[in-house]
């Protein structure tokens, strides 16, 4: 499993999770992701090439982030849709 270390915060007076590289490298994935499937409508394959990446890649990487593109929230606060990750 993940550790995470708890550290002093300077300036915030209180203790502070930590995260590991891996967990926001994996943060900052899904939310590249789960932006441009916004963007493209659900379409992983316009989501792909505005990554940068083949639909394949896109593919094996949701499924890693247990992300899927069917699943979407009715409405974002910005009023997009968000698609939602699952374990």
């Amino acid at each position: 499993m993940a550790q995470t270390q708890t550290l002093m915060a300077p300036g915030l007076g209180g203790r502070v999770q930590q995260a590991n590289l891996r967990q926001l490298m994996e943060a900052y994935e899904r939310r590249l992701i789960i932006e441009a499937l916004v963007r493209a409508h659900g379409n992983q394959r316009r989501a792909a090439a505005e990554l940068g990446c083949l639909p394949t890649t896109l593919n094996e990487k949701m499924r890693r982030l247990g992300l899927r593109a069917c699943d979407q929230r009715a409405q974002a606060p910005m009023g997009e849709t968000e698609l939602m990750g699952h374990a």
